[in-house]
């Protein structure tokens, strides 16, 4: 199921709950993307993607493996979820803390779900050998992520781009946020509103996307109620 999600609050062990971040994350099959940039001064508090593994079911239990990762840590993290009575999501667990020098931190995370499986979903990845980049794209619905890094590490590149409609009332992707000196796929740039064959790629299907051969790691089409 393609899924994205934005942060409402983060709590770090006994401090109070708040949200210092803009943070949207693309969920589809067993991948992810996740982007948060600082409110104060629309940096990069942190971006990443890779693999999510489901450890167990109930309670769920979730852990993400990162593949490439903005602040060069690559160590899994995972943490437990439970449904508060509004429908936002609970997830708690410990994880370094940046405020806190590094150190390992309870966290409480309060998630609310933007879209769940009745948009266009889909993550792809690209290994460049020559260049020995990493590179992972992401679409759900209205909302379009691409990230870079070397293997094992070094400066991230990341771009979102939304899918608005304009004051001529055309529909189109707009850059959103950037950060980085990589070059990136893009929709905005080229004008387009979806790459070439979106609706036939299958999982596990290579794709060339600008020029650049893709792997399908997840796709997922809307569900038909």
């Amino acid at each position: 199921m393609a899924r994205l999600s934005t942060r409402i609050s983060i709590r770090w062990g006994d401090d109070a709950a708040s949200e210092p971040t803009t943070t949207l994350v693309m969920g589809v099959g067993g991948y992810f993307m996740d982007l948060r940039v600082n409110k104060a001064d629309n940096s990069v508090d942190w971006a990443f993607a890779g693999l999510r593994e489901t450890v167990s079911q109930e309670p769920l239990h979730c852990r993400w493996h990162h593949i490439i990762d903005s602040r060069n840590v690559f160590a899994p993290d995972e943490g437990s979820f439970t449904t508060l009575p509004n429908g936002d999501s609970l997830e708690v667990g410990s994880m370094p803390c940046p405020e806190k020098h590094g150190a390992v931190t309870p966290y409480e995370e309060v998630w609310r779900t933007l879209s769940s499986g009745s948009e266009k979903g889909w993550i792809l990845r690209r290994d460049d050998d020559e260049a020995r980049t990493i590179t992972f794209l992401g679409r759900i619905g209205s909302e379009f992520f691409a990230m870079t890094q070397t293997r094992h590490g070094g400066p991230l590149t990341v771009q979102r781009e939304a899918l608005e409609a304009g004051d001529d009332e055309k529909t189109r992707w707009v850059f959103k946020f950037r950060s980085g000196e990589a070059s990136l796929p893009s929709l905005a740039a080229e004008g387009l509103l979806e790459f070439s064959g979106e609706s036939s790629w299958k999982e596990g299907g290579e794709v060339d996307i600008q020029g650049a051969i893709f792997k399908v790691c997840a796709v997922e089409s809307p569900t038909v109620s």
